[in-house]
């Protein structure tokens, strides 16, 4: 099984030997990767986050995300992503895996525990759409540039958190991810295609943060891992 930890303030990564059993949910093999958080890039206590590859070690493939939205640390594996809860955190070190499946397997989704129902909630398809606009670059009203940026991502943050029921604010991203999702709309009827929930948690099983990631593949293969001969994908289910 690979591991994702972590290693610094909000949401970072470090190695260590992973749970014996992740404690909820349908999970893929992951990979062991850095965190930071760039000047100019994020807003309080929210994204953007910056994941990157930890000390030559395999990595989740920035294949798919957009030059914006990649590399913006200086190291060619990043890719920039945000939190799912308002009101979790994290310490280090920390153990994450990629989530296949909502925690009841009851249907396709990707599932972020505690999420704001207390027990969890699979990822909205709103967020999926915010969230692939972004990774990919085309977001509406979302300023890229360094003078705006971080305005803009405390914007889709709130907008994020407010669409997972974990408070945050309604506000345009919110009304374009709306449209999107309904009748007609551009994301109508694709769920939550790509996007999915990297599940945090503490070396003792206790929940933690959460993080979105943009798979570079359709969505029956969950993972492109590059380096070291962590190529293709390897599924295992927990309960």
């Amino acid at each position: 099984m690979r591991k994702i930890i972590l290693v610094a303030v909000v949401c970072a990564f470090v190695a260590v030997p992973v749970l014996a059993d992740p404690p909820h949910g349908a999970f893929s093999d992951s990979a062991t990767m850095d965190y930071t958080r760039l000047t100019n890039y994020f807003s309080g206590n929210g994204g953007e986050f910056t994941l990157s590859q930890y000390m030559s070690q395999p990595y989740l493939s920035n294949a798919a995300y957009a030059s914006v939205a990649k590399a913006q640390d200086g190291d060619s594996t990043s890719f920039q992503t945000f939190c799912m809860e308002q009101y979790e955190y994290v310490a280090q070190p920390m153990t994450f895996y990629v989530s296949e499946q909502n925690a009841a397997l009851t249907a396709a989704g990707s599932h972020a525990w505690k999420g704001g129902t207390g027990i969890g909630d699979d990822l909205d398809p709103r967020t999926a759409y915010l969230y692939t606009k972004f990774a990919t670059g085309t977001l509406t009203g979302y300023d890229y540039s360094v003078a705006g940026r971080a305005t803009s991502a405390g914007a889709l943050q709130n907008a994020i958190w407010f669409i997972e029921g974990e408070g945050g604010v309604s506000n345009s991203f919110v009304a374009l991810a709306d449209t999107a999702v309904a009748v007609g709309g551009e994301w109508y009827g694709k769920g939550i295609g790509n996007v999915r929930v990297i599940q945090a948690y503490k070396l003792d099983g206790s929940i933690a943060q959460d993080q979105l990631y943009f798979v570079p593949v359709p969505g029956a293969v969950l993972l492109g891992f590059l380096g070291l001969g962590y190529a293709g994908t390897k599924l295992r289910r927990f309960v």
